[in-house]
C-alpha cells in the first residue's frame, strides 16, 4: 500500500473518498455526509503543520473503512462519545474503540479504521505529528517525554483519567463552536500530552512487596475482567461474571484487582461511570436525572454527589462552565 498524506490533509483524505461536500467552518472545513446519512458530518481544524483537531457526528448508511499508511510518526488520540470504531491490522488482533479514550501511535504499515453501518458515531481525535511537538518545544531546552516513541509506553489507565477527558471535551467544544483562536489549539494539544506524561510514572509502584505481587497469568484474568466492564461500564457485569471471566474467587477477585489497578473494583467502576457521565452531559437533550438514570442512580442528588467527588464539580456547574 502507497503511504497516504495526513500530515497534508487529516480526515480530509477520508472526505476524499467518499467525496463529501466541503465547505468552510469559521477557521476551519467542515465534511458533510449524504443528506441520506441523517445529515452527518466531520469538523476539521488544522491550526499548524502538522497538528488537526476533529469533531465528528454521522450514521453511515455503508461501512466506512478508511485505510491508513502515514510515513512520519504521530499519533491519534481520540475521546469516543457513541460508536463502534474497529481498528485492524494485518497481524494484530481486531480492536473495537467503544466510548472512552484512545490512542493509536503510528505503526509504520497500513492499517484501517472501519465505522460500521448504521451504528451512531460521535466521537473527537486529535492527530498529532512529531514534528509538530518539536517545533513546539524547539527553543526549550529540556523537551518534556510526549513525543511519539514516549506515546508508544502509555497505557490506558494514563489517558483515561478526569483531567485528559475534560481537556478532550474543551477540545471538542472549541473546534464544534469554533470560537478560539487557532493559536489555541496548539496550546490545548500540548496541555493534552502535558497531562498524560503526569500520569505516566517514571517508576512502576507495583510490584513493590510480595504482598501486592499479582502474576502474570492472574494479571490477564483480571484484565479480562477489566475489559468486559469498559465495553459497557453504563451496565456493568454482575459480580458473578466476573468471577467466572477471571476463574477466580471473588475474594481473590477483589485483591487481584486492587493490587493490579489501586483501586477496589466497585471503585473503578463508580469512576469510569462518571467518566461516561461527563461525555452524556455533553448531550444538550439529556437532563440531569436522565443521565443519573442511565448511570443507574435512581436519585440524582446521589449521582450528583458521586459526580462531584469523582470530579470536584456538579454536574450543573459543568455544563455551564463550558456552556453546554
Amino acid at each position: 500500500m502507497m503511504y497516504t498524506d495526513e500530515y497534508e490533509l487529516g480526515f480530509k483524505a477520508l472526505a476524499q473518498k467518499y467525496n463529501l461536500k466541503k465547505g468552510n467552518y469559521g477557521n476551519g472545513e467542515i465534511y458533510y455526509f449524504p443528506s441520506t446519512w441523517q445529515n452527518g458530518w466531520i469538523v476539521e481544524m488544522n491550526p499548524t503543520k502538522g497538528l488537526f483537531a476533529i469533531s465528528a457526528w454521522f450514521t453511515p448508511e455503508e461501512d466506512i473503512v478508511y485505510k491508513i499508511n502515514v510515513e512520519k510518526p504521530c499519533m491519534w488520540i481520540f475521546c469516543i462519545d457513541c460508536g463502534d470504531i474497529i481498528y485492524t491490522q494485518k497481524g494484530k488482533k481486531t480492536k473495537h474503540f467503544s466510548p472512552i479514550n484512545h490512542i493509536i501511535v503510528n505503526p509504520n504499515t497500513d492499517f484501517k479504521l472501519t465505522f460500521p453501518k448504521g451504528v451512531h458515531t460521535c466521537f473527537t481525535c486529535v492527530l498529532i505529528f512529531d514534528e509538530f511537538i518539536a517545533s513546539y518545544f524547539k527553543d526549550k531546552a529540556d523537551l518534556p517525554k510526549i513525543r511519539v516513541s514516549d506515546a508508544k509506553l502509555w497505557k490506558e489507565q494514563h489517558y483515561n483519567t478526569p483531567n485528559i477527558m475534560m481537556i478532550l471535551e474543551q477540545i471538542r467544544w472549541n473546534v464544534r463552536n469554533a470560537d478560539i483562536n487557532m493559536a489555541s489549539y496548539e496550546c490545548k494539544a500540548i496541555e493534552l500530552l502535558l497531562n498524560i506524561e503526569r500520569n505516566y510514572p517514571d517508576i512502576p509502584l507495583r510490584k513493590k512487596s510480595r504482598k501486592n505481587y499479582v502474576t502474570w497469568e492472574n494479571e490477564q484474568k483480571v484484565f479480562r475482567v477489566k475489559n468486559a466492564l469498559d465495553m459497557d461500564i453504563l451496565n456493568p457485569i454482575s459480580m458473578e461474571k466476573m468471577c467466572q471471566l477471571s476463574e477466580m474467587s471473588e475474594s481473590m477477585l477483589r485483591q487481584s484487582f486492587k493490587n493490579l489497578y489501586g483501586i477496589p473494583v466497585y471503585e473503578y467502576i463508580r469512576i469510569e461511570k462518571m467518566k461516561r457521565a461527563m461525555q452524556l452531559l455533553s448531550s444538550d437533550h439529556l437532563s440531569i436525572q436522565n443521565i443519573a438514570q442511565q448511570c443507574d442512580y435512581k436519585n440524582s442528588a446521589k449521582f450528583t454527589a458521586a459526580f462531584k467527588e469523582v470530579h470536584g464539580i456538579t454536574p450543573s456547574k459543568f455544563r455551564k462552565v463550558f456552556n453546554l
